[in-house]
């Protein structure tokens, strides 16, 4: 048996001596189609590649913004009578807030005492009144004396009599005008209300720790401080990379908005630790890390930062 096979095309372009018309499209693959699949392929290689490189330049260390901030204690006991609110601006030295002070023995005398004083000083003021109206009284009754005694119609033991009763009238109108002074400056007075530790600084209270009203001792916080000086930057370095952070070495920090702005290490800590729970959400180092104290070369304008913000700085891993 013999086998005959079809004999292929001449062309692509024809089949069985008939023309074929194929689209433009399926007979030229354009060259950008192939440099997209390489692109699609090398890209992965190619960032780690990157990011490798970057890490053999280049330490990176999670840290976050710090700033000044204190509690302050009432330094008095008794109850709060104001308190600053929550964003409060102060100025060193102004008042944070007032307080009754409560001093147990001495506010009940006080107080005892300014109730008897009060009911003592009406009874003298009213005693006082009517000594001075009885003055009054012998003062006319002396003039009409003397008119009378001119006239005849009066004798000299009439005027006597009645220039003594008057002398009298005004001894006895005295003497209770001194008692009532006396008394006056004798009244016990409440403790006046005084002020609270007042702001060490010019800063902005983040949040108040009492209400009107509540009893405070004079070492419960009364409320949260913070600073507006310069903020500075804390790193948190791992152990095995402390020999690119000494004091005076350079530093990027870049912030979440992609500013990056250069700083110098002011200091490390001398011993290791964990990284704080509060920063530990912003963060994926774990283990024992050191605390670096990082100063920024430019000022950051106030309204665009916040206390513990999260960045990241960048340290020289070349000499």
């Amino acid at each position: 048996m013999k086998i005959s096979f079809d004999m292929p095309p001449a062309t692509p372009d024809s089949s069985n001596d008939l023309s074929v018309r194929y689209a433009a499209s399926r007979r030229h693959v354009p060259r950008w189609r192939w440099y997209l699949i390489v692109l699609a392929v090398l890209a992965l290689p190619v960032y780690y590649g990157i990011q490798f490189i970057h890490d053999l330049l280049v330490v990176s260390a999670p840290g976050f913004v710090q700033m000044q901030q204190v509690t302050i204690t009432a330094g008095t006991a008794g109850h709060v009578l104001f308190v600053l609110p929550s964003g409060a601006t102060v100025k060193s030295g102004e008042a944070l807030c007032r307080i009754q002070p409560y001093e147990q023995n001495d506010t009940i005398a006080a107080s005892r005492s300014n109730r008897i004083s009060k009911s003592a000083l009406r009874s003298l003021q009213t005693a006082l009144n009517l000594q001075a109206r009885v003055v009054v009284i012998r003062q006319n009754k002396v003039k009409a004396l003397k008119k009378l005694l001119d006239e005849g119609a009066a004798t000299t033991a009439d005027l006597t009599e009645a220039q003594e009763q008057l002398l009298s009238a005004e001894s006895s109108a005295d003497q209770s005008k001194a008692a009532l002074e006396r008394l006056a400056a004798q009244t016990s007075v409440l403790p006046q209300v005084t002020e609270a530790s007042r702001a060490p600084f010019t800063g902005q209270v983040i949040r108040p720790l009492v209400y009107p009203g509540q009893w405070v001792s004079h070492d419960t916080p009364i409320l949260t401080l913070l600073s507006h000086s310069q903020p500075w930057i804390e790193a948190f370095l791992s152990p095995k990379d402390i020999r690119y952070a000494h004091p005076g070495t350079p530093a990027t920090i870049i912030f979440s908005n992609g500013q990056h702005i250069p700083g110098v290490v002011m200091s490390v800590s001398a011993e290791a630790s964990r990284l704080p729970p509060q920063f530990s959400v912003f963060s994926s180092t774990r283990g024992n890390t050191l605390r670096i104290k990082l100063r920024l070369k430019h000022p950051l304008q106030l309204h665009d930062v916040v206390k513990d913000m999260p960045v990241k700085v960048n340290f020289q891993a070349w000499p």
